[in-house]
């Protein structure tokens, strides 16, 4: 006999597959409750307590004669009674609640995302009915139903979560709606949903479910947790790895593009207008007044893009410049052109679509003009946003006009001040006696949301009356910009004298700017500018801004730069320079020996955000005639340079710097040994050798076993190859002399300068020993540009060898490490090397279409391999192109062109390769 009984939704009992009448409200609850707990033993006094509210003074005999009916009814053997106690003995499986619970156990079990969200959609189908919904009154109920409430729960939580890891947002969004409207204290859900609207774009409503969350606790006299706190500001900030809409396929490369730390307030509309602008215009202008809000909601416009839209994303500020002169120079190193130029930028930027910020315009209105026109005619997928009071008057520039939050958008603007004065009170909203004066100060400041910023920044300890007042004594209300100088007149006026200093020292920077810079350049402790510097965010004329890793940095509004410059004191200025030049010179020579180690992404983070500055302090130390400072700047950064790919731009400044006049500094052997090593990268070999002369005299005279071992090294492969092989090999045994003494990072360069001599003297087997040798020094110590340069020989030695197999393992591998550490160009360049060993396997097509890889991708990163590599580039492209006819060639060549790096990955790891043998290292 098959009994089934249905507890979700309302009471069913069938047996043998056909409905079967159970009558009245007792039986079908003993019979539920039992059913509940199928094969479970359930006490009699506990059976009673759970189905009778009000207990009959006869209620055994009652209990027993209504389960001596349900048997007769057809039940028969299944009722049982035992021990004290009774339970229904069928299968949990044929009781449709405990089959759900099983269900959901199992579901838990698959490891096949996809699959899993399936079967969690179709429990969440069940779990959408009451249990028992014909019934009421009976005790158990209400914890029967709490359960399955909580499992239910606990299921659209779940289910939520795949559907977002999936990247079907709006599935976990129709899920949670409900959840959170049934759970409303419970913070999973409310966390998932605020997820799920943010990688919708979403991120108002995303705001407001954590902010009524939040109220809701308040109302219950209970706080939000840490993980609510900082969801709220990774959604604030538009985090990428927070909001980005996973189904779109990862998240945009930005550089430059700030993380803000407030909530974007109102403005719907006006983005709106930016978003079809930017969609269907190649240059959009957002003009408006200071203080307006332009920089915002260009970052908004941004941080919003996923890759549906943008590949990559460069913000370049702007308000330093002041000669128009350095404009190309400003976009080229925000975008890493190897050269400062127009072309160096095209050739950067011509491959994906790109978005480009050009920020705070208003001095350079012309230069910039010219630049755009020039970037627009010579790219084809970038689009650039410019931020100004006046537009470019380009023919094909769109404006879109940025107006105060006067009129119908009033609102946005109360909005805004109450929202940020609510920030600076703790939490503490306006109370009703307060209202009328706040509504009369937010219309005071016309609607600029910079005024309402600062004017809300002093309720942290002044009144609504006294905010008015002061600001009002500065003159507010005769005009927009008249109400942002008013705003911070006033506030400037309420400084007390060391934030006034500091904030005129933090001006002058360049870029963003640390706490260390600040007490560096200003000469106070770290502790009391820390301090001081949270005081001047607190009343919003420093702001805070973070890059992708979270790192933060601060940086003065160019409102408050404006209305310093006409108060600054030259002479304070001229202290304040050289301070800042010898800071940034004792970074540099901090930060630079960690370029050859482990630590390198991390310094190479910190050299990106210092940029700006450090360029601003090589030039004061150039001006100056300080002959210490700009080689310390120059040397101890070259490697940074060589590692971004901005060769020019590095090897300019280091023979800059060198050809001051004056005796030469510790750094000076460091730098000619850079120098040598950025001119023979960009193509000038005698301009490297004469470098690695005078490195080598100067590591001599110094006693500098590292820098002297390199030079000779580097010295000795170069008179091997111009025809005194004997010569070469003394300078060689001089510099392996010297290896005991020397740093680690000299050894593993003086190895790998042996390997390429014995590569290029035919003697693969010592060769590929020495560079081992390399490997092995540079992987000890994280130095990934010799990491990465010895496999590279390592894998062409292979290849000379006719060991094919062992150099493509050895290419696959080195091509992944350059990849993961930012360089490019040593990746393109094994990526050549491999599709050179394609020739001796067979693999000639799959050779061509690398080669064409190489080629295209090389154009992104403004890497030539022909030049580069010159005869060695030719000769494998010859030995690819022998085992196909022209015709064959150039198509499958054309075809690698379309390849992005995932896809020629792809073919390398399907290339036949085998692991290299061990090589001994050569003594």
């Amino acid at each position: 006999m098959g009994i089934d009984i249905e507890l979700l939704g309302a009471f069913g009992l069938r047996i043998d597959g056909s409905a079967v009448p159970v009558r009245g409200d007792l039986p079908r609850a003993l019979l539920a409750r039992l059913a509940s707990t199928p094969r479970e033993l359930v006490p009699s006094e506990e059976l009673i307590a759970d189905v009778w509210a009000d207990r009959p003074e006869n209620v055994v005999s009652t209990l027993r004669a209504h389960l001596s009916r349900l048997r007769s009814a057809g039940l028969g053997a299944s009722i049982v009674g035992a021990r004290g106690g009774y339970l229904i003995d069928i299968p949990r499986e044929r009781v449709d609640l405990t089959r759900f619970r099983d269900d959901l156990a199992q579901a838990a079990q698959i490891t096949d995302a996809e699959q899993h969200l399936a079967r969690l959609v179709e429990l969440a189908g069940i779990a959408g009915q009451e249990p028992l919904a014909d019934l009421d009154g009976h005790p158990f109920l209400a914890r029967l139903r709490a359960d399955h409430l909580e499992e239910r729960r606990l299921l659209d939580e779940d289910l939520a979560e795949s559907a977002i890891e999936l990247g079907d947002d709006s599935l976990a969004t129709a899920v949670l709606a409900g959840t959170v409207e049934r759970h409303p204290l419970h913070e999973r859900p409310v966390r998932l949903l605020a997820l799920a609207l943010a990688r919708s774009a979403r991120y108002a409503d995303a705001l407001a479910v954590l902010d009524g969350y939040r109220e809701r606790l308040t109302d219950q006299g209970l706080d939000a947790s840490a993980r609510v706190d900082a969801l709220r500001a990774s959604i604030v900030r538009l985090d990428p790895a927070v909001v980005a809409p996973i189904g779109i396929g990862g998240t945009v490369n930005r550089v430059g593009i700030a993380i803000p730390l407030t909530r974007f307030i109102g403005r719907g509309s006006d983005l709106l207008a930016l978003r079809e602008a930017r969609r269907g215009h190649r240059l959009v202008t957002v003009v408006g007044p200071a203080g307006v809000g332009k920089t915002r909601i260009a970052v908004e416009l941004a941080r919003e893009a996923t890759t549906a839209l943008d590949d990559d994303q460069y913000m370049v500020d702007l308000a330093d410049i002041r000669d128009p002169d350095d404009v190309v120079a400003a976009i080229a190193s925000v975008v890493r052109a190897r050269e400062l130029s127009i072309d160096g930028i095209v050739r950067r930027l011509s491959r994906g679509r790109v978005l480009l910020v050009l920020d705070n315009a208003d001095h350079v209105i012309g230069a910039l003009a010219v630049a755009v026109d020039a970037l627009l005619a010579q790219t084809e997928h970038l689009r650039i946003v410019v931020t100004s009071r006046e537009s470019l008057r380009l023919a094909q520039e769109h404006v879109v006009v940025l107006r105060p939050l006067v009129g119908d958008d009033a609102e946005d603007a109360w909005r805004l001040f109450s929202e940020r004065a609510a920030d600076a009170r703790g939490g503490r909203a306006f109370h009703d006696e307060e209202l009328t004066e706040a509504r009369q100060l937010c219309a005071q400041l016309e609607g600029i949301p910079l005024a309402l910023e600062l004017a809300a920044a002093r309720l942290d300890v002044l009144d609504v009356e006294q905010v008015r007042e002061g600001i009002g004594g500065r003159g507010a209300g005769t005009g927009r910009h008249d109400s942002v100088r008013a705003a911070i007149g006033w506030t400037f006026g309420e400084l007390n004298d060391d934030q006034r200093a500091l904030l005129a020292d933090v001006a002058r920077f360049a870029g963003t700017f640390t706490v260390g810079a600040a007490a560096g350049t200003s000469g106070l402790d770290t502790a009391r500018t820390s301090e001081l510097l949270m005081q001047l965010v607190g009343r919003s004329l420093v702001a805070v801004d973070r890059s992708g890793t979270g790192r933060r940095r601060f940086r003065v509004l160019e409102s408050t730069r404006e209305f310093l410059a006409d108060r600054d004191d030259p002479a304070r200025i001229a202290a304040w320079r050289l301070r800042h030049r010898w800071w940034f010179a004792d970074l540099a020579s901090r930060l630079g020996p960690t370029l050859r180690t482990f630590e390198a992404r991390d310094t190479m983070a910190v050299l990106d955000g210092f940029r700006a500055d450090l360029a601003v302090a090589f030039e004061g130390a150039i001006e100056a005639g300080d002959r210490e400072a700009a080689v310390r700047i120059a040397g101890w950064q070259a490697q940074y340079w060589f590692l971004r790919g901005l060769l020019r731009e590095g090897r300019t400044r280091v023979e800059r710097a060198l050809a001051l006049p004056g005796d030469p500094t510790d750094s000076d052997g460091l730098a000619l040994t850079e120098l040598a090593n950025l001119a023979y990268q960009t193509g000038d070999a005698m301009a490297g050798f004469e470098a690695i002369a005078r490195a080598r005299a100067e590591g001599e005279r110094r006693s500098d076993a590292s820098v002297t071992a390199v030079a000779l090294s580097r010295e000795a492969f170069g008179r091997s190859m111009f025809g005194e092989p004997d010569l070469g090999e003394q300078l060689m045994a001089q510099a392996l002399d010297l290896l005991p003494d020397a740093q680690a990072w000299a050894r593993a360069e003086v190895h790998m300068s042996l390997g390429q001599l014995r590569r290029a003297q035919g003697r693969p087997d010592d060769a590929l020993a020495a560079l081992s040798e390399s490997h092995r020094i540079a992987s000890s110590v994280g130095y990934t540009w010799m990491i990465t340069s010895s496999q590279y020989i390592m894998a062409k030695s292979l290849v000379d060898a006719r060991r094919p197999r062992e150099a493509i393992a050895v290419a696959r591998s080195a091509i992944a490490a350059a990849r993961a550490n930012e360089d490019a160009a040593g990746a393109l360049a094994i990526v050549h090397v491999a599709a050179g060993a394609c020739a001796f396997v067979e693999r000639h097509e799959v050779g061509a279409r690398l080669m064409g890889a190489v080629d295209e991708l090389g154009r992104r990163y403004d890497y030539d391999i022909a030049a580069a590599e010159g005869d060695d580039a030719r000769r494998l492209r010859e030995a690819v192109a022998q085992g196909l006819t022209p015709g064959e060639f150039e198509h499958e060549y054309r075809n690698g062109r379309r390849l992005g790096w995932d896809e020629v990955s792809a073919l390398i790891e399907r290339l036949p390769q085998t692991a290299p043998l061990p090589a001994e290292a050569t003594a």
